[in-house]
């Protein structure tokens, strides 16, 4: 009698489960299949495969960057099959389309854009010496600079092959070299964009690529961990913000870039741009005139001692924060 007791009572707690479950399943209301409202992935398959139809890939303004096209018809595929196998729910239907309005989004970033020449501060091509290319003459000097606190390091700047391996092309830093440029006004803007291409031999907490007086100022380094590290004095003190998780590999020619407007820094490693971080203040005006040093913390006056062990080229200087946009066709045009 308690063994049936006892079954009964298992076999009314089962068919209880068994309802509870139907119940929860009848609350839910599966979504019908085959009856999707395809109005809205229709029109994003029609524009998507517009901009497919008319776009080109290469180099030049107006173009997309390589791969853009073939990213974008596998996203115009997809949500295709969505809409015409007719087994898909409605919200299946929308996750298709917003997933294609995203690849949209996108593509359209990596169209190749020119770059206004009106806020180019200098730009410095290393093509066989250290002229400012952007005719705002700042022109800089090839420097032997400091390895500690007394010892000069007795080295220039060395002309080698570039990313394209084109001989005399670009600048290799060792021992302190450095080069300098004389400090004028338009040189410590209240927004900017840096870009170039580096190739570090070295890990070294103190890999200092572009400083104006350092953190007097700005600087723009590599960190122990070869991150990008870039600090800035603001009119609301000191801030220190690094590319994590966007490294620089060692001994091969990298994009790098950083910029920094009024509430937002932005680093960038090759074509990613790998870390936005909100950072607020105005950077100061120094008080007092320093030279700008490219491998370099410091001028050679002021025995500055943190210096760039590796090779550089093709440094760009704005005075506005480039949107993504154009911080890809940056790299997407100098890239061999």
């Amino acid at each position: 009698m308690k063994t049936y007791q006892k079954i009964a009572g298992i076999a009314i707690l089962v068919m209880a489960l068994l309802f509870n479950l139907a119940s929860c399943k009848k609350d839910a209301k599966p979504q019908q299949t085959g009856n999707a409202d395809n109005t809205s992935i229709t029109a994003a398959i029609d524009a998507a495969t517009l901009l497919y139809t008319n776009s080109t890939e290469g180099k030049r303004a107006g173009t997309y960057a390589i791969g853009a096209r073939t990213d974008l018809k596998t996203a115009i595929d997809l949500a295709t099959t969505t809409k015409t196998s007719g087994k898909y729910t409605q919200r299946e239907v929308d996750n298709a389309t917003a997933n294609l309005n995203r690849a949209i989004t996108t593509f359209n970033s990596r169209l190749i854009q020119d770059v206004s020449a009106d806020n180019l501060i200098a730009k410095w091509e290393f093509s066989g010496y250290a002229n400012d290319a952007s005719g705002h003459n700042h022109d800089g000097t090839l420097m032997s600079g400091y390895i500690n606190g007394t010892t000069d390091g007795n080295t220039l700047p060395k002309l080698v092959a570039d990313r394209y391996d084109q001989p005399n092309s670009a600048y290799d830093f060792q021992n302190g070299a450095n080069i300098e440029v004389p400090y004028t006004a338009d040189l410590n803007p209240k927004e900017f964009t840096i870009t170039m291409w580096v190739k570090r031999h070295e890990t070294n907490p103190d890999n200092y690529m572009f400083s104006l007086n350092t953190y007097n100022g700005f600087k723009f380094q590599l960190q122990g961990n070869n991150f990008l590290f870039l600090t800035i004095h603001a009119d609301n003190g000191y801030h220190d913000v690094d590319s994590n998780p966007g490294v620089v590999p060692a001994d091969a020619w990298t994009f790098i870039g950083v910029s920094y407007v009024n509430g937002t820094m932005k680093f960038y490693v090759n074509e990613k741009l790998v870390k936005t971080a909100a950072v607020t203040g105005t950077p100061i005006t120094l008080a007092s005139p320093v030279n700008l040093v490219i491998g370099q913390s410091l001028p050679k006056s002021l025995k500055g001692q943190s210096y760039f062990k590796g090779s550089m080229d093709d440094i760009r200087y704005y005075n506005r924060a480039l949107t993504d946009a154009e911080a890809l066709s940056i790299y997407t045009s100098e890239q061999p």
